[in-house]
């Protein structure tokens, strides 16, 4: 487990957040703003055997597995750690800051945590696309890159919703990674906004 890359994720969400406010885009493609809205088709994905994980004070629900160990950090921008003992990954559900008053779109919270992460790893490679998470508009990045001299691959998909950014990641070294990506996926249908 490496709790360091788990802080260094956090740490860039709010770089991100702080960059998307003042940062613009490349990308030509129609972004979705922070007022988006839920598709009137969804429901959360329902997970036979998994452990239900609320944070209402977050507004935040999510289903896991029992063998997990679920972490709640206290900061104010990680809500909750999730790991299997013993396995260097991680699944973190963040939501680093309101935008409230500032004006972000999901172009540019992606945009600014991308390139925290060009600045701050070696030999990042991404690839970006359009998604939903919880119903909403959202981004995928898909990545690699090197962290303390591991190869690490992950997923994070990030949203804007009523002012406020969302971002589940889940990341492994290279060679765990196969392991639980499946598991991190349902995890990743499962996810609500609750608040």
């Amino acid at each position: 487990m490496r709790k360091h890359f788990f802080v260094i994720i956090v740490a860039l969400l709010l770089t991100a957040t702080v960059c998307a406010a003042g940062c613009t885009s490349n990308n030509t493609s129609p972004t979705p703003s922070a007022s988006a809205t839920r598709s009137a088709t969804f429901v959360p994905k329902n997970i036979s055997g998994y452990r239900n994980y609320t944070n209402s004070s977050a507004g935040v629900a999510i289903q896991y597995p029992p063998s997990w160990q679920l972490t709640e950090p206290g900061g104010i921008y990680a809500n909750a750690y999730f790991n299997v003992n013993g396995a260097d990954m991680s699944f973190t559900i963040a939501a680093p800051e309101s935008v409230s008053g500032q004006s972000m779109t999901l172009d540019g919270f992606s945009q600014g945590l991308i390139s925290a992460l060009q600045q701050n790893a070696t030999n990042f490679t991404y690839k970006l696309s359009n998604t939903t998470l919880a119903g909403y508009p959202a981004q995928k990045i898909v990545f690699t890159l090197v962290s303390e001299g591991t190869t690490r691959q992950g997923i994070i998909e990030l949203t804007l919703v009523n002012d406020t950014g969302y971002a589940l990641t889940y990341e492994a070294a290279q060679g765990v990674y196969p392991t639980y990506v499946g598991i991190a996926q349902n995890m990743m249908q499962s996810f609500n906004i609750t608040g």
